[in-house]
């Protein structure tokens, strides 16, 4: 999870993500108040993780204050602070390295529209580690013709033993100074370069946003795989990331910041979040991905791919809108209800990875109970008693597996009620499945 300390930043980043944050002209600082809220959620929730960042989190005048905050009332809430690295070096100060670390995302010379600024982070993060903070490189590679080498030899000069990276992402519904799709092929070359670059140098590459699965080549990914698994384990999947404004809203990332916010103290903790984000944004977007091949695709149809940025997908979001996947419950519902349980198995069958949480599941168990497949209505049901998360409908599942018969066939029925069906689909938390976080 990361906390949005300043909207204002610092920087000049050329393919910024988070200039409609700004232009809403919303609150600047977070106030000492959300503060001391934030750290009494993250402590009863025992969040483990927090990023605190901005724009620009130095220009927020007590910084410090909200380091000690944390430390004190949520000291099992590991911190980082991530900075472009535009500030007074005096600020360092303020704050402990035995409290937080820092990420620096630093750009080319070339991309500061002060030419001063570059040495100026540099400066900075020189500082940093002589002071003994755990420092992470970071950047992002937003133009064709960005240098393959800059990344990996400042990691080397600086003595890091990895840097993260990622393809910047665009804003949705807004022009964004990203590259396209279209020239992903062209951009995963120069990628692949600074990733050889970097490996010649014994340096550790990270994926920060995750790309998709056909980015590189297949004998590309096959030598990051060997070289850099901290960028291959992070291709293909899109999961939600909960960036928290200064007003306590919480976002699924700056990328899709135009679509839904939720208050951050209507839920008990991050992973009732994340679900809420999973349910009512990303399966809205995933049907389909930014390419036309990804209808077609094996991994994106097993959904080992998102299809790239979620951002780049071409979707209407609608809130009041059900989402495929309860529209896929009650079509099974009304199938088996009306004794057309193989209609309700096609109807599972023909529908896309993402709609297949453990409510649909469950009916695709009865579905075949009902027809007699035993050992089809025992992988289903099996499936759903992994994923779910409700304990209701796993004692509904548990119930179920007793009734399939062990070796010898029987025959039998098991009707599902609307009553029963309704209430997994009218409460979000409870048909919010983990099957998709693998």
């Amino acid at each position: 999870m990361n906390l949005v300390l300043a909207r204002e930043c610092s920087n000049s980043c050329p393919y910024c993500f988070e200039t409609t944050e700004r232009e809403e002209k919303k609150q600047n600082f977070i106030s000492m108040e959300n503060i001391a809220k934030l750290a009494a959620w993250a402590r009863d929730s025992e969040l483990q993780y927090l990023s605190l960042l901005g724009g620009e989190p130095f220009l927020h005048p007590k910084l410090g204050d909200i380091v000690t905050m944390f430390r004190q009332v949520c000291p099992g809430t590991e911190l980082r602070v991530l900075t472009g690295g535009v500030f007074n070096k005096s600020l360092l100060d303020n704050i402990s390295p035995k409290d937080t670390g820092l990420i620096f995302n630093i750009n080319e010379p070339g991309d500061y529209r002060n030419p001063k600024h570059f040495n100026k982070v540099i400066n900075n993060v020189e500082t940093a580690i002589r002071k003994g903070f755990l420092v992470l490189l970071g950047f992002n590679v937003w133009r064709l013709d960005f240098d393959v080498s800059f990344m990996p030899a400042l990691a080397h000069r600086l003595g890091r033993a990895n840097f993260r990276w990622t393809v910047a992402s665009p804003q949705w519904d807004c022009p964004s100074n990203v590259v396209e799709p279209v020239n992903y092929k062209a951009l995963a070359d120069r990628c692949f370069a600074m990733l050889q670059e970097a490996a010649k140098l014994n340096i550790e590459a990270t994926l920060d946003c995750p790309l998709p699965l056909c980015f590189f080549s297949e004998s590309q990914l096959a030598w990051v795989r060997q070289y850099h698994a901290g960028t291959a384990l992070r291709m293909g999947s899109c999961e939600p990331v909960l960036d928290v404004t200064p007003e306590l809203e919480v976002i699924r990332c700056f990328a899709l910041s135009k679509l839904a916010r939720v208050k951050l103290t209507d839920f008990p903790n991050e992973n009732e979040i994340w679900h809420w984000f999973l349910k009512n944004v990303d399966f809205q977007l995933l049907p389909q991905g930014c390419f036309p091949k990804c209808s077609e695709c094996l991994h994106f149809e097993a959904g080992r791919c998102s299809g790239g940025c979620l951002a780049l997908h071409e979707c209407i979001i609608d809130m009041e809108a059900q989402t495929s996947a309860s529209n896929l419950i009650l079509s099974m519902q009304e199938a088996i209800n009306t004794g057309k349980p193989e209609l309700a198995l096609e109807q599972y069958e023909k529908a896309n990875y993402w709609s297949k949480i453990a409510v649909p599941k469950f009916a695709a168990a009865i579905a075949a109970f009902q027809l007699g497949k035993y050992e089809e209505a025992f992988r289903y049901a099996s499936y759903a008693q992994d994923i779910s998360t409700n304990p209701d409908l796993k004692q509904q599942i548990s119930e179920l597996m007793e009734r399939i018969p062990r070796g010898k066939i029987k025959t039998g029925s098991s009707p599902i009620s609307e009553k029963d069906f309704l209430k997994y689909v009218s409460i979000p938390q409870q048909i919010e499945e983990k099957e998709h976080s693998a």
